[in-house]
C-alpha cells in the first residue's frame, strides 16, 4: 500500500522508518543530501516545518547511481535527479539528459513504467516567448520522450512547478505494473496545445491510474482554471479554484477506473496574500481531504492556483 501524508518531524527521523518511500521538505533549499530525502525547493505557505511523505508496508532499500538518487521496495521505485544552478541555464539540454538518465535507472532496476513525476525549476515564467524557462524545459522532456520511443498516449501524470531557490529537481514514481494515461475532456490535451505555448508541448497525462499489487491508486496532475487550452478567471482567485475543482471533478468521474476517493491535495499559490482565502475556501469544500498549501510560480504566469491530488 501506499501512502500520502504531511508531517511535522524532521525530515532526518522521518526518512529512518523502514516504511519511508520518500521525504520531501517544503522548504527553501533544492539539491541533494541524504538518500531518500528530495529537497525540492518548494515551500509550506505558513512557513511551517512541514515534510510530505510517502509510505509503503514494504521495507525499502536506497542508493544512489550517478546522479540518479533511488528508494524502492518490490513494487514501486522513487528516482530523484538535481540540476545545478548552471545546468538549469542550458534547461532544455540537462532537462533531456536528467530524463534519460532516470529512465536508465527504471529500466536497470526493473521498474519500466513511470506513473507520477515532479519536476520543479527555478525561474519557471523567466524568458520571453519560445525562450521561457518553462517552455525550454517542455521541449526537452519532449526530446527525451522522442528518443526514448514513448508515444504520446503513454506519457504519465506530471506537475511543473516553479521554486524561488537554485537548481531544480525532477522525481518520479514508476513501477512494474502498467498504468493508464487519462484525459480530461474539459481540456486539450496538454501534449496537442498549439503552438502558442511553445515549441513543444506539455508531454503529461491529466491523471493516472495504477495498481500496485491488488490496490489501486488514482493520480491526479497538476490542475488549475484551463478549459479548452485557454486560462480563463484570470485575476479571480476564487474563480480559479471553482473551475480548478471542476476539472478534478471530472476526472474523479470519468477518469477514475476504480473509483477512487480524494485522500490529499498538495496546492501551489501564487502570492502569499492568496494563502489564507485558499485555505479558507478549500476546507469549506472538501473538510475531510488532507492538504498543504504551498508556495509556487505555476507555469502560466496568469495562474494564481494549481491543485494535484493522490486518491485511494
Amino acid at each position: 500500500m501506499l501512502i500520502h501524508s504531511f508531517s511535522s518531524a524532521p525530515s532526518t527521523e522521518l526518512v529512518t522508518k523502514e516504511n519511508t518511500l520518500a521525504v520531501i521538505p517544503l522548504i527553501e533549499k533544492c539539491e541533494p543530501s541524504e538518500l531518500g530525502v528530495i529537497h525540492s525547493g518548494i515551500e509550506e505557505a505558513s512557513s511551517a516545518l512541514t515534510s510530505e511523505v510517502w509510505s509503503v508496508q514494504k521495507p525499502v532499500t536506497r542508493g544512489k547511481s550517478g546522479k540518479n538518487y533511488w528508494s524502492k521496495t518490490t513494487d514501486i521505485i522513487c528516482v530523484a535527479h538535481w540540476l545545478s544552478d548552471d545546468e538549469c541555464k542550458q534547461i532544455e539540454q540537462s532537462t533531456c539528459e536528467a530524463y534519460l538518465s532516470i529512465f536508465k535507472v527504471l529500466e536497470q532496476h526493473g521498474f519500466p513504467n513511470p506513473f507520477r513525476f515532479w519536476n520543479y525549476l527555478p525561474n519557471i515564467n523567466q524568458g520571453e516567448g519560445d525562450d521561457e524557462t518553462y517552455k525550454l524545459f517542455c521541449s526537452g522532456r519532449l526530446k527525451a520522450f522522442e528518443k526514448l520511443g514513448i508515444a504520446a498516449d503513454s506519457f504519465p501524470a506530471a506537475s511543473a512547478l516553479g521554486h524561488r531557490s537554485d537548481g531544480a529537481v525532477i522525481y518520479v514514481f514508476s513501477s512494474s505494473s502498467k498504468p493508464q494515461h487519462f484525459k480530461n475532456k474539459k481540456q486539450v490535451n496538454a501534449y496537442e496545445y498549439p503552438r502558442q505555448y511553445g515549441i513543444s508541448s506539455p508531454s503529461f497525462a491529466r491523471a493516472t491510474a495504477l495498481n500496485l499489487e491488488t490496490t489501486p491508486y488514482l493520480f491526479i496532475s497538476g490542475t488549475a482554471s484551463i478549459i479548452g487550452h485557454k486560462t480563463v478567471e484570470v485575476g479571480n482567485l476564487d474563480r480559479q479554484l471553482e473551475v480548478t475543482i471542476n476539472n478534478i471533478e471530472h476526472l474523479l468521474e470519468t477518469a477514475n477506473p476504480d473509483n477512487r476517493s480524494l485522500s490529499t491535495f498538495k496546492v501551489y499559490v501564487r502570492y502569499s496574500d492568496h494563502i489564507e482565502r485558499t485555505k479558507e475556501w478549500l476546507k469549506a469544500r472538501f473538510p475531510n481531504v488532507e492538504s498543504v498549501i504551498t508556495i509556487a510560480d505555476i507555469c502560466r504566469d496568469d495562474l494564481l492556483v494549481e491543485i494535484e491530488c493522490f486518491c485511494q
